[in-house]
């Protein structure tokens, strides 16, 4: 209770810099009702997260463009989803699987959106989870489409824990692996990160051209044979083309 009662205090800080602009300890402590030493403790906190910063000559405290930022990022992520959301639906209508829609955050993949399957026996993934990349077909398409030393970084780096019996858990292997994405433009899992789960994921590119997010259907291993998940192919590329178009990216 005291952590969070912390928290709010913080927050009200930062809010009171974005609303009321530059200002010195003695008058923020006055404005909250705050003592000089909190209002300090909380300054400092801010400003160690990059969120605030202190004109040396003024003496006075200004937030910093770091919430624009992630305003920005939470912004353009939401415009991803509402994008992409009729594509996963009409995937969704046509193959009755769940589709989801995941980025990735350092090495894991987040799903921050998804499409659920009208079978009984379905893919349960809830949005916001995190999974590790190299094992998922989504997490594939991202680290195929990665610069080469960043990939070879995340190789040196990134213990590649065997999950389940086909996890791909060298590094050799997995590179071969995303070479094939690459030429393919696809990446599959096939039973990798969960055994009962086979998927197939396409990449979604901003109008730069770089793979932002991606698209993948999944579902059980019993109903998704291979021969049936290659038949998703087409369509899914499309899907992700068309959601590219949307965020600007041309393909000439």
């Amino acid at each position: 209770m005291e952590q969070l009662n912390s928290a709010s205090k913080i927050f009200a800080v930062l809010e009171t810099l974005c609303s009321d602009g530059d200002l010195r300890v003695a008058e923020l402590s006055r404005k909250l009702s705050l003592g000089k030493s909190s209002v300090h403790r909380f300054l400092s906190i801010l400003k160690k997260l990059g969120y605030v910063e202190k004109n040396q000559n003024s003496k006075k405290y200004f937030a910093t463009l770091k919430l624009f930022e992630i305003g920005a990022m939470v912004r353009g992520r939401n415009r991803l989803v509402n994008i992409a959301r009729p594509y996963m639906e009409e995937l969704g209508n046509k193959f009755h699987e769940t589709v989801n829609l995941g980025l990735l955050d350092g090495d894991e993949v987040v799903y921050v959106d998804k499409v659920e399957s009208i079978q009984t026996l379905r893919m349960d993934l809830t949005i916001g989870r995190r999974v590790p990349a190299y094992c998922t077909a989504l997490g594939k398409i991202f680290l195929a489409y990665l610069p080469e030393e960043n990939l070879a970084r995340y190789c040196r780096e990134t213990r590649l824990k065997p999950l389940v019996q086909k996890t791909i858990t060298s590094a050799r292997e997995l590179i071969k692996n995303l070479e094939l994405v690459r030429k393919e433009g696809l990446a599959i899992d096939d039973g990798e990160f969960d055994s009962g789960i086979r998927c197939i994921a396409a990449p979604v590119r901003d109008d730069s051209g770089r793979v932002v997010a991606a698209v993948s259907v999944a579902g059980p291993r019993i109903r998704l044979t291979m021969e049936r998940l290659k038949s998703f192919k087409q369509p899914l590329l499309e899907a992700t083309r068309m959601i590219s178009q949307k965020l600007g990216y041309i393909k000439f």
